[in-house]
């Protein structure tokens, strides 16, 4: 008896069913699009994540985002994006999880994207801009 095993080269997960592996590299493939077009911010410092900074993004980039999100995720629309569903899709081990969180990183007044959701939800909407950096512009 031969068994074919399909095994993930980014993430070294195993499939015994072909089906389930294509599936599975064209999750990949989305969120390799996902992050071409929204590059997550780097932060080896961790001052991003403490909210020592932030980034300031749009309506229009936080619109293109959640679009891009509900054409992955088909049971999705724009009521859901809150902390309950994004439990449910850790919860639920949805590979979509984490780009779905990252729209509760953004304050949804001002538009400026933080490491956590914590400082999205109790932002000042001041204009704090990463002082060894240039900012200025908007993403």
């Amino acid at each position: 008896m031969k068994i074919t095993i399909d095994k993930c080269e980014q993430c070294g997960r195993l499939f015994e069913d072909e089906i389930k592996y294509k599936d599975h590299l064209q999750v990949h493939h989305n969120l390799l699009a996902i992050e071409k077009v929204f590059p997550s911010v780097k932060d080896n410092l961790c001052k991003f994540a403490n909210g020592g900074w932030s980034v300031q993004r749009s309506k229009e980039w936080l619109d293109k985002y959640k679009a891009e999100i509900i054409k992955l995720i088909p049971t999705c629309d724009d009521t859901l994006f809150s902390y309950s569903w994004c439990r449910y899709l850790s919860d639920s081990h949805n590979p979509y999880y984490t780009i779905a969180w990252r729209i509760l990183k953004v304050c949804p007044k001002c538009y400026r994207e933080w490491g956590q959701p914590f400082y999205a939800i109790n932002c000042t909407h001041t204009d704090k801009v990463k002082e060894d950096e240039d900012e200025s512009e908007i993403i």
